[in-house]
C-alpha cells in the first residue's frame, strides 16, 4: 500500500470503532493543526474573484504578495520567496543544503521536512530538549560544529507551543548564523501575544544568514491552497526560489495578499482560538493530565502510556506522537466544536479504562 494522509489513517481507525460507541459521526482529527474558524471574509472574497482568471499563471499575484510581506516586515522583496506552504521549503532546504554534513535541530519539535531529507540520505544532529520541555540553546551552541551546514528551531515549539526566550534564540541564532543557515519556523508565530517581538525577522534587517519561515496555512485558516514564504537575505531567498516550482497556487496568493497581517481577523481568530485551547485544557485538567499551556493552535499533553493513545484511536480520536518525547505525550489539536467535544467526552473513559 502507498502512502496515505494522516486523515486516512483516522478514517481507518473510525471504520474500526464499534457502532455502539457513538462516535461515527464525531470523528475527533486532532493530529493535525489547522484552524478550524476559516479565512476572513477578505480571503474569501479574493479567492472567489481570483478562479475566474485561473487560465494565467499567477506570476502578477505572487509579486504582490512579496511586496506585502516585504512592507509588513521592513525588508524589500528580494529579501521574500514564495513556496507552496512552509514544508515544501523546508524539506527542500533540508535535503539539498545538507549534503556532506548535518541539519542541527532540538529532539522535540516539528521535523517532517527532516524526515523528507533522511528518505535521501540527509543526517540530522538532534539535540535534548532542557527538563521544561523548552528548547536548550546553549546545548544547541555546543552542538555547532564544522559539519553543520543548517540549523533548525521553531518558534513557537511545535508540538509544545511554548515561546523560546527571546534573548537565548537570538544569541543562539547569531552565533550559528556565522557557521551556515539559520532556519527559524513561525508557523504559528501570529497566535503569539506580539508577534513582531518575538518574530526573529529582525535578524535578517540587520543582515544575519537567518531565514524565518512562514505560512498561511495555520494562522490565516487557508490550509487548501497552500501558501507559504521565507524571509531571508536576498542571496538567500534567490538560492530558495531555485529549489522550488516556478508559480503558486494563484487564488491562494490572491487570499494571502489580503489576508496577511490583517489585525482585526486575527485578533478575533486568535480569540476563538484561545477558546479552543481552553476547551483542551478544561478535558485535560478533568482526566488529571499535564499538559503545556500553548501558543499554537493545539496542546501538548501527557496522555501516561502509549496505549492510552491507542484506546482513544478506537473512539474515534486521533492525537499525534512526535520523536523525541517521553511515552504518553501526544499534541490535541484545536478543532471544530464537535470533534473536541467528542474527546472532551471519551477521554473519562479512556483514563478510567
Amino acid at each position: 500500500m502507498g502512502d496515505i494522509t494522516r486523515r486516512a489513517l483516522a478514517g481507518l481507525a473510525l471504520a474500526a470503532v464499534p457502532a455502539a460507541a457513538g462516535a461515527a459521526d464525531a470523528l475527533a482529527a486532532l493530529n493535525i493543526t489547522e484552524n478550524p474558524f476559516g479565512p476572513s471574509a477578505a480571503a474569501r472574497s479574493a479567492l472567489a474573484k481570483a478562479v475566474t482568471h485561473v487560465e494565467h499563471y499567477p506570476h502578477t499575484e505572487e509579486a504582490a504578495l512579496m511586496a506585502v510581506i516585504a512592507k509588513a516586515n521592513g525588508v524589500t522583496p528580494a529579501h521574500v520567496a514564495i513556496s507552496t506552504g512552509a514544508l515544501e521549503p523546508l524539506a527542500m532546504m533540508s535535503s539539498f543544503w545538507t549534503k556532506g554534513g548535518v541539519q542541527l535541530a532540538p529532539a522535540l519539535t516539528y521535523d517532517t521536512h527532516i524526515k523528507y531529507a533522511a528518505r535521501v540520505g540527509q543526517q540530522a544532529r538532534r539535540v535534548a530538549m532542557a527538563p521544561d520541555q523548552q528548547i536548550d540553546f546553549a546545548a544547541m551552541a555546543r552542538s555547532l560544529g564544522p559539519d553543520v551546514r543548517l540549523s533548525y528551531v521553531c518558534n513557537p515549539n511545535n508540538p509544545t507551543g511554548l515561546l523560546a526566550d527571546r534573548a537565548a534564540l537570538r544569541s543562539f541564532c547569531i552565533q550559528a548564523a556565522r557557521l551556515a543557515p539559520v532556519i527559524v519556523d513561525e508557523a504559528f508565530i501570529d497566535m503569539s501575544p506580539d508577534p513582531a517581538a518575538e518574530s526573529a525577522v529582525d535578524l535578517v534587517r540587520e543582515g544575519h544568514d537567518v531565514i524565518v519561515v512562514g505560512t498561511f496555512s495555520k494562522c490565516y485558516a487557508l490550509a487548501a491552497v497552500r501558501i507559504g514564504y521565507c524571509i531571508a537575505q536576498p542571496e538567500r531567498a534567490q538560492a530558495i526560489r531555485m529549489l522550488l516550482a516556478p508559480s503558486r497556487n494563484g487564488p491562494g496568493l490572491a487570499a494571502a495578499a489580503v489576508s496577511y497581517r490583517d489585525m482585526a481577523y486575527l485578533a478575533a481568530s486568535n480569540r476563538a482560538m484561545e477558546q479552543g485551547r481552553q476547551v483542551l485544557y478544561r478535558a485535560c485538567d478533568t482526566a488529571k493530565l499535564p499538559y503545556l499551556r500553548s501558543h499554537g493552535s493545539y496542546v501538548w499533553a501527557n496522555f501516561g502510556a502509549d496505549q492510552t493513545i491507542r484506546r482513544l484511536e478506537t473512539e474515534g480520536v486521533m492525537l499525534r506522537q512526535f520523536t523525541g518525547a517521553a511515552p504518553g505525550w501526544a499534541r490535541a489539536a484545536v478543532a471544530d466544536p464537535a470533534a473536541m467535544a467528542h474527546f472532551a467526552r471519551v477521554l473519562p473513559k479512556v483514563m478510567a479504562a
